[in-house]
């Protein structure tokens, strides 16, 4: 083991920063220990202790991504864990400009809506880079969905055009068979099954070598601060919001996240190429942005997992040396406790970036103990409406923290409690966290309400709980919204309870996440049933779950004579957790 000593200027700082070289495991990352001071001003704003960023004002989200591919061409972009299929750069960029073409000529205009309704394949990426750069706008569908909820999200993304799976068309069909809007058929991707499905448009019949490739971003008229993507965030109340993201919120958050106090990633060169998982679902900000826009811009090789389960996990790291994993969680717990996983498994990795929810002191200690104390566990904050982040740990920082603040953002956190509600809390009080920055989303969309609910001015109202210390480090407590963490998935309350009101023997039910060893939380609901009727646990749980996809079927099911409720009607969620 050797010691460097790196020393250079980060806005008004100099930072000193040792760094630990691992030469037979971390030859190529670097572990900071640097001593960021965050400014806190007299209003109790805190602002990067970094300097700002620039240059991600007039970009392209898809130039941005191809503006180094030349570096690369020949190197491997895309791979399908499960059947091999793989795209070098230069056959992923081909691709991606014959689409881009056929969906143009298929009467998609640009500031048209499509959806994506796919598990994590190569083709996914393809698709949207594809509609990037044809100016349409791209939602995202977890394609576990079913017909109940897919129907209702392409109503409310107004998407003209849907691109899935075989195995899912059947359900895509009866979800669009009412929808007026849809321009096209459905779009079949072949997944490796290779299944023909009648009625249906083929994705390898839009990018045949035949078509004329070639970028048409300039032809479109779209802005930078248009929409991009349309991914879906949970919200406190009603069915999950669609999220606008635009050009430069995307490329803004990339270039704050590249910043080299974080980024444990290297470009490619003829000797070196990162190799990074991709384990989060694409249709997750997370393990879109962070896990595969940010490193096919640096020329990794992204290896892409359609169907997460632990023994496709463990054979996942025995096929591949990666050197990045950005995970959550139920997966280091997962990792930790499994004695199939070995140090060997992860003997090439310099980071594991953890996300989506807080990791607890103690699933870190059992990963150090069993696994490795040597790889640097960083936490991640931020949201879908964040694009996705706005702080990133770095290796000295303790794990439980989510770290520093990325350049160009500033944090402050708002009382809650009577006696300082809407104050600006100093350090190491408990509020509810609101971010500022380039990141910010553009709104919910068509949806005024809820985007005048969320943001103050220019600050997101995060409806997270925590605080910061003297030197701004963030620390995640709690969540002042409503909505369930479920193995880092978020599943709202008042969604569930409507679907359980469609029981006929139903009268009245609130449902409130309760604590959970393996997923965080899960849902547990509380029902009245009508007079006269009887109702028992599994027999709503069964309810539940043929109508909603299983991150949100349910754990518990209490039967009570009567839900807590304020004089206003609001249910007492407190007062339940006591039950």
């Amino acid at each position: 083991m050797t010691t460097r000593i790196f020393s250079y200027n980060i806005g008004k700082y100099i930072v000193g920063a040792s760094s630990k070289i691992y030469c037979n495991k971390f030859t190529r990352y670097r572990h900071f220990a640097t001593a960021i001071e965050a400014p806190i001003d007299s209003q109790n704003i805190v602002s990067s202790g970094l300097s700002d960023v620039t240059g991600f004002e007039n970009v392209y989200l898809h130039d941005f991504i191809w503006e180094k591919i030349g570096r690369w061409w020949n190197h491997t972009a895309l791979v399908c864990s499960e059947t091999g299929r793989s795209y070098t750069y230069a056959e992923l960029r081909k691709a991606c400009g014959r689409l881009a073409t056929s969906l143009r000529k298929s009467n998609l205009l640009p500031g048209d809506h499509i959806a994506i309704i796919l598990p994590n394949i190569p083709e996914f990426i393809i698709i949207l880079l594809a509609a990037n750069e044809a100016g349409l706008r791209t939602t995202l569908i977890n394609p576990t969905y079913t017909e109940h909820e897919i129907t209702k999200l392409l109503d409310t993304a107004d998407a003209q055009a849907v691109f899935t799976f075989p195995a899912k068309c059947t359900v895509v069909e009866k979800s669009i068979a009412k929808n007026s809007k849809i321009k096209l058929p459905i779009v079949i991707v072949n997944d490796g099954t290779a299944a023909s499905i009648s009625g249906t448009i083929k994705l390898d019949d839009l990018m045949h070598d035949n078509i004329e490739e070639f970028s048409i971003s300039q032809k479109t008229g779209v802005s930078y601060n248009d929409t991009v993507i349309l991914p879906c965030s949970s919200g406190t109340t009603g069915l999950p919001k669609v999220v606008e993201i635009t050009h430069r919120n995307i490329v803004a958050n990339i270039t704050q996240g590249a910043h080299p106090i974080f980024f444990p990633g290297e470009e490619t060169t003829e000797h070196h190429q990162d190799i990074i998982p991709v384990i989060l679902p694409l249709f997750h900000v997370a393990g879109l942005i962070i896990s595969t826009y940010t490193y096919l811009r640096i020329g990794a090789k992204l290896v892409l997992m359609p169907h997460f389960t632990s023994e496709k996990f463990i054979k996942l790291l025995e096929n591949h040396r990666f050197t990045v994993i950005y995970t959550v969680p139920p997966i280091v717990q997962m990792m930790a406790n499994n004695e199939r996983f070995t140090p060997r498994h992860i003997s090439s990795v310099r980071m594991l970036g953890v996300g989506a929810a807080p990791i607890g002191e103690e699933s870190i200690a059992q990963f150090r103990s069993r696994i490795s104390d040597t790889i640097p566990i960083v936490q991640l904050y931020g949201a879908t409406e964040l694009s996705p982040l706005c702080t990133h740990g770095t290796a000295n920082v303790t794990s439980l923290s989510c770290g520093h603040l990325l350049p160009n953002t500033q944090l402050k956190i708002v009382g809650t409690e009577d006696t300082n509600l809407n104050k600006n809390l100093g350090p190491k009080e408990i509020g509810e966290i609101c971010i500022r920055g380039p990141q910010v989303m553009k709104g919910y969309y068509n949806n005024p309400k809820a985007t005048t609910e969320t943001m103050d001015g220019d600050w997101y109202k995060s409806g997270d709980l925590g605080y910061f210390t003297e030197n701004g480090l963030l620390y995640v407590t709690g969540r002042l919204k409503e909505m369930i963490k479920v193995k880092g998935f978020q599943v709202i309350p008042t969604e569930l309870e409507e679907v359980i009101r469609g029981c006929d023997k139903i009268l009245d039910v609130a449902v409130i996440g309760v604590p959970h060893d393996k997923y965080g939380e899960i849902p547990k609901a509380f029902v009245v049933p009508k007079p006269g009727q009887k109702v028992n646990e599994d027999e709503i749980k069964k309810f539940v779950a043929e109508r909603v996809s299983k991150i949100k079927h349910l754990g518990y099911v209490q039967i009570l004579e009567s839900i807590p409720k304020n004089p206003s009607g609001k249910i007492l969620r407190k007062e339940l957790k006591k039950l």
